[in-house]
């Protein structure tokens, strides 16, 4: 007893005044458990025990009786009914003492608390967070475990990756799917870079299953803090299951996350599209939903591309192409080359502005910059968020005013606008059917767009909304303000 008034000093003992006093108990109750079920029984112990500091603190009882639906004349008569005592306050103060110590299991942020929070790192600018859970997926012959393996080497050198700056972490990729060519891999692109495989990256060619609770603590036992996991291929990762069913996705995704939790780093699953590749991420769509980022990697005959399909905070859609180079890694028991692949930058396709525009292509460019400025829209943080196809050809229609007909004028769009993909200018989500400008030159012009639109103004609430075809909804007429 004397132990507990010992570690009391801040609830009645010492030089503070009544308002001091009255405060403290104020935040001590404020952990007190009050049990539905005997509520008139902890509500007198709680008057029993502010009772031995003297009627001062009727007050403070009639606040907490209040809280929890106690009328106040009820509150009234509980206290004046009840008498002092001692053990009560002994109890209180221990009850105080474990809900102090106690670790709270949530933690809420109030908004300036999440102001002052630091930016959300990106491991990979632009396309990979350091935190999260990707996607990495194409169709099978479109080059997925080549990239993977390049943008594994990169992060874990911290070297720029298709020129994204990356920051180092090691990475542990998971091969579950054409197990004997990893060694291949390795020789090859060491070979082609002229140095070793960087150290921070590791393999795993043991079987792994995402659905296994063991498998997921077991793999996480073994990679370093922070670490970048890819996890070759999903559909190995999880055998036997249903990609269509929300239960058994739901399962994939709760191991991808038990597993990105464990080793406070980035799971990266590499899959396959479906049939028809224009739809996506084969399987359910709670997997793409949960997803913090996915990258899309496209194959058109020999060229390949990969581009950001979905980023929470960042930028999606623009186009990166590179090539699989053979390179020969030995000779095998017949005397005959052993090959395997490298990923290297497409140099051939046509970079933004390294050549001309031609005259279509230029009044082209000018009306989608018009129809932006007439037509864009921008999200909550001020970023760009591209047009519409539709928004964007009628303003080419009445600016192309040589054509001689509608039909000239559409076959004139048609024709230009895949043009000015193929270049590189703008980039075209066939998905949501938004063009958003390309190359760095693309996002320098965007943030003037989005400045302009923010300075002239949006109607409130009509800054990200979109109706079904994926169009901007606020057209708010700009033109006068540029």
């Amino acid at each position: 007893m004397t132990e507990a008034h010992n570690q009391a000093p801040d609830f009645s003992f010492g030089p503070k005044s009544l308002e001091e006093r009255q405060y403290d108990w104020r935040e001590m109750l404020a952990l007190i458990p009050v049990r539905p079920k005997q509520k008139d029984e902890d509500m007198r112990a709680v008057a029993q025990a502010l009772k031995t500091h003297g009627a001062d603190f009727e007050p403070i009882f009639l606040e907490f009786a209040k809280k929890y639906g106690i009328r106040s004349h009820r509150a009234k008569w509980i206290w004046n009914k009840e008498k002092a005592e001692s053990d009560a306050f002994e109890e209180l103060l221990e009850q105080y003492e474990e809900a102090k110590n106690k670790k709270l299991r949530f933690s809420p942020l109030s908004a300036a608390m999440l102001e002052a929070l630091p930016p959300s790192p990106w491991r990979m600018k632009g396309v990979f967070p350091t935190l999260g859970i990707a996607a990495l997926y194409g169709a099978s012959t479109a080059g997925k475990s080549f990239l993977s393996l390049e943008m594994g080497a990169c992060i874990a050198e911290g070297s720029p990756c298709f020129e994204r700056p990356t920051k180092a972490a090691s990475v542990l990729i998971v091969g579950l799917e054409g197990e004997s060519g990893y060694q291949s891999r390795v020789l090859a692109w060491q070979r082609h870079h002229g140095r070793a495989m960087p150290e921070g990256v590791g393999f795993l060619l043991q079987p792994f299953r995402l659905t296994d609770p063991q498998d997921v603590a077991d793999l996480a036992a073994v990679c370093p803090p922070g670490c970048v996991v890819f996890i070759d291929t999903l559909n190995r990762a999880a055998p036997g299951m249903d990609e269509n069913s929300s239960r058994d996705m739901g399962a994939v995704i709760e191991g991808a996350k038990t597993l990105q939790r464990l080793i406070g780093g980035l799971v990266v699953l590499v899959a396959h599209t479906g049939k028809d590749s224009a739809k996506g991420l084969r399987g359910h769509s709670s997997l793409f939903a949960a997803l913090d980022a996915a990258v899309l990697v496209e194959r058109n005959d020999e060229s390949r591309s990969w581009k950001v399909d979905k980023a929470k905070d960042g930028r999606d859609g623009e186009a990166h192409y590179f090539r699989l180079n053979v390179v020969e890694v030995g000779i095998d028991e017949d005397g005959e080359a052993v090959t395997s692949c490298v990923v290297v930058l497409d140099e051939a396709r046509i970079a933004p502005g390294a050549k001309p525009l031609n005259a279509i292509q230029k009044l082209a460019m000018k009306s989608f910059r018009e129809a932006c400025r007439i037509s864009g829209s921008i999200d909550a943080e001020g970023n760009f968020l591209g047009i519409n196809r539709e928004a964007w050809r009628p303003v080419f229609y009445r600016m192309h005013v040589e054509a001689p007909s509608d039909e000239a004028r559409r076959k004139a769009f048609e024709r230009v606008r895949k043009e000015l993909e193929q270049r590189g200018e703008l980039n075209f989500d066939e998905r949501t059917n938004i063009y958003r400008l390309g190359g760095l030159a693309g996002m320098l012009a965007e943030a003037c767009i989005a400045k302009v639109i923010q300075q002239a103004g949006q109607p409130d609430g009509q800054r990200t909304k979109r109706d079904m075809s994926g169009a901007a909804t606020n057209r708010t007429d700009r033109t006068a303000a540029l």
